[in-house]
């Protein structure tokens, strides 16, 4: 195969300006020490000015940059097939938008894939974008706070992802003697204040822990904690958001080590059920050959299934460890919104009938329509619908409608 470069990397923008910086800043400082790479960006008919964002930045003055447009929004199934038209290389790397990478995790993950013949697609490790500081807690009875707390300059709503044993209502939390929260350094390693504004509390029983101080209320009910650089980079956790994918027992993908601490568990070669489309690496001609992703996804599963026709013909997918990036996560969506709901109980579906039988197809397609009529959540139930439309009567065009 004669190409221009070893590696393409395909990141695709749909009105995501705000992540420009971090990536790009982070994609210009990568080592490749042997092997020459681009960058191609798939705008998804953006209607913000990203890319004249981007362009004005010219990064393209420090690493190859390709941007390719589409008229419409092909999603990430599709925006990710358009992109790859448009790459020049024997490899292929797709990289979400929301990340930022270590300067070592192309090097690595091209070795890694490179260097072993089996594999047709090795993933990286991904960790939240931010650290994180835990808290825990002191009461005889409960503490109620309110949700949204001041970290330095932000006002940071207390993400239930990084909460334990908790009563995680939309505008309080409920918190216990064994409850832990966890809240982002969402100033990196400075540092950092932390108020919390107390809706019930007793001074006399109650505290906030960290740093191994028990932290009280003042007259006006707010518990303010402030942490020196020193302390911040002592007791900073960083955690875990995909370590390789796979899916439970009744078939919902999960991300491995979603929330735990990253340590010595997630510094070991494995090989995965499926990967992460978050960052993945693959030969493009094994990309090809299995016809790349299925357009009909658009986003959701698309990975998985994408995973299971490349492994079809015996190779394997493994996790590469080195291979570091940091996620912000749904960062193009927001986790169970009506979108998000809709796309997740449709292409499990898809993904089902295509990868495995009819019968496993109508015993879940049951079960989530009953689930979506007990809820009363309308894109559930037009999820099962599509899916039933697009895997038995063949339509063609069946999109998200809010």
């Amino acid at each position: 195969m004669n190409t221009n470069y070893d590696v393409s990397v395909v990141i695709i923008n749909y009105n995501s300006k705000k992540y420009i910086d971090n990536l790009f800043e982070s994609l210009i400082k990568l080592k490749h020490s042997d092997f020459t790479f681009q960058i191609v960006v798939v705008d998804n008919a953006s209607t913000d000015d990203s890319i004249e964002y981007l362009e004005s930045r010219h990064f393209d003055e420090y690493i190859p940059v390709k941007i390719v447009k589409s008229d419409v929004n092909r999603g990430f199934a599709g925006g990710n097939n358009f992109g790859v038209k448009y790459s020049d290389s024997e490899y292929i790397v797709f990289l979400n938008n929301d990340t930022a990478v270590d300067e070592m995790w192309l090097e690595n993950l091209y070795h890694f894939i490179r260097d072993r013949k089996d594999c047709v697609m090795a993933n990286s490790k991904l960790l939240f974008f931010y650290d994180y500081i835990p808290f825990t807690f002191k009461t005889s009875d409960k503490i109620e706070l309110e949700r949204t707390v001041r970290i330095n300059e932000h006002d940071q709503y207390a993400d239930g992802k990084f909460i334990e044993n908790c009563l995680c209502e939309k505008e309080k939390l409920v918190c216990f003697g064994h409850t832990k929260v966890q809240l982002p350094l969402l100033d990196k390693d400075k540092a950092h204040t932390f108020l919390f504004k107390t809706i019930t509390w007793n001074n006399e029983t109650d505290a906030i822990i960290a740093n191994g101080k028990e932290y009280k209320a003042d007259d006006n009910g707010v518990i303010k904690i402030e942490l020196s650089q020193e302390d911040v980079n002592r007791l900073k956790v960083t955690l875990i958001q995909n370590a390789g994918s796979g899916f439970d027992d009744v078939y919902n993908g999960y991300d491995i080590g979603f929330c735990k601490p990253d340590g010595e568990e997630y510094s070991k070669t494995y090989e995965l059920t499926n990967g992460c489309g978050a960052s993945i690496i693959m030969r493009k001609k094994d990309f090809d050959a299995c016809g790349g992703f299925d357009e009909q996804f658009f986003m959701y599963y698309e990975d998985t299934d994408l995973s299971f026709r490349m492994k079809a013909g015996g190779g394997k997918i493994m996790y590469c460890p080195d291979s570091i990036v940091r996620h912000i996560h749904t960062g193009s969506s927001t986790e169970w919104s009506p979108f998000f709901t809709y796309h997740v109980y449709r292409n499990k579906l898809l993904f089902l009938y295509k990868n495995f039988n009819k019968k496993l197809f109508f015993m879940y397609f049951i079960r989530q329509y009953i689930d979506g009529m007990r809820s009363k959540d309308i894109q559930k139930k037009r999820g099962c619908k599509d899916a039933y439309k697009i895997a038995f009567k063949k339509e063609k065009g069946i999109t998200y409608q809010a």
